[in-house]
């Protein structure tokens, strides 16, 4: 079905897939918060710390004056913005709890740790292939998300010392290696002194009658390493909304918000992958190309999976059209087109050309542009990228 969002900071996420035919490229332009270095030793206070402090400022005299004030801090921004449920302060909310988390179990500070406390410290394992982009991130995407409800550390595989995608996107540095960790439990003889092999316990969430993500407590696994493999959309981790055990449900609402407030949910993917993984110089170049120094007003992104079909042309038209009424927008709108199938994209835009400028990226116009070889190497990684998208 077609969906548009007229959200200008997704035009960013939206181009990165036409640039490389990989849809879940939408969200990679945000730029992730700037995390404390691992010398800092108190992370930064929660949001009700910030307000709270906020308030005796205000009573002490400290703050302005509401009569004679003329700005608000963000902290007093959030909290209004909370009090009406609103996505954007849950998503503030979450950056904040992702940003504290990599704070105190980033690879930064845990590395650094004396051997008793890192011997007891847990990780969980996010290991994708290049079998298709998208649900190989939501792998790693998710093994994020589990670090963070379980205060644990995150691996990212590779293969052959390789991370997947490798040429395309590049990896937080808050993540260990399977080989690193490897390493460090060797150095500080967690096996010898601890009496604490470094074993793996896997949950595979594509088998339902041996998964455990609904019916166990995960915060009582001694396991060094967790591997909650088989995830490979959105919905995987979100199980944990509806697992029995108290802690792990308050755990998952935390990061993904209450099932119940459908209208103040948090942008939680968008939250791990502008801090996990980031787009290579080459994709942030088409997607400046692409932009001509200007935001669409409306994006919309159809996966076709190589089919044109009639019906669903007619329907984007339509849904587009329906967004440019709602949103009363004056002038000539702009309208990113993002799809899996550069022929439906040529197909749709002589329909909305009629009422709307067209955006999209035009793989051999950029290739031309930038001298790129289109018929040799540059040319088979393009198609061996849209084939794994």
């Amino acid at each position: 079905m077609p969906r548009w969002r007229r959200d200008r900071s997704l035009l960013w996420r939206s181009l990165l897939v036409a640039a490389v035919s990989a849809p879940a490229l939408l969200l990679l332009h945000l730029h992730g918060p700037e995390l404390p270095s691992s010398s800092t030793t108190r992370a930064s206070p929660l949001w009700g710390e910030l307000s709270a402090a906020a308030g005796a400022e205000a009573a002490d005299g400290g703050g302005a004056s509401s009569s004679g004030a003329t700005c608000a801090t963000v902290e007093w921004m959030g909290e209004e913005a909370a009090g009406r449920g609103s996505p954007e302060a849950a998503s503030l909310r979450v950056r904040e709890l992702i940003r504290r988390h990599f704070l105190l179990h980033g690879a930064a500070r845990v590395r650094e740790l004396p051997a008793y406390e890192f011997c007891k410290q847990g990780f969980v394992l996010g290991k994708a292939s290049e079998a298709g982009f998208g649900n190989e991130m939501y792998k790693i995407l998710t093994a994020a998300a589990l670090s963070i409800m379980l205060n644990r550390s995150l691996i990212i595989g590779q293969t052959r010392g390789l991370y997947p995608f490798g040429e395309y996107i590049s990896y937080t540095n808050h993540s260990f290696t399977i080989g690193e960790v490897k390493h460090l439990w060797r150095k500080n003889h967690c096996a010898r002194t601890n009496g604490r092999d470094l074993n793996m316990r896997v949950d595979n969430f594509e088998h339902p009658t041996e998964t455990n993500v609904l019916c166990s407590d995960w915060n009582s696994w001694k396991d060094p390493i967790i591997w909650f493999d088989g995830v490979t959309d959105a919905v995987g981790i979100q199980f944990f909304l509806k697992n029995v055990h108290p802690k792990m449900k308050t755990a998952a609402t935390s990061l993904f918000g209450s099932p119940g407030s459908l209208h103040a949910r948090p942008n939680t993917f968008g939250e791990l992958m502008q801090v996990i993984i980031s787009p290579s110089r080459t994709v942030e170049k088409a997607v400046q190309w692409a932009l001509k120094g200007s935001s669409p007003d409306i994006v919309l992104h159809m996966r076709m999976m190589t089919n044109r079909p009639v019906r669903a042309r007619k329907a984007a038209v339509s849904c587009i059209k329906r967004a440019i009424e709602i949103c009363h927008l004056k002038g000539i709108p702009r309208v990113a087109l993002i799809s899996d199938t550069p022929g439906f994209v040529k197909d749709i835009k002589q329909d909305i050309s009629e009422f709307a400028e067209v955006i999209y990226f035009d793989h051999k116009g950029f290739s031309k542009n930038f001298g790129l070889d289109t018929t040799g190497n540059d040319k088979w990684r393009l198609l061996l990228f849209a084939s794994k998208s």
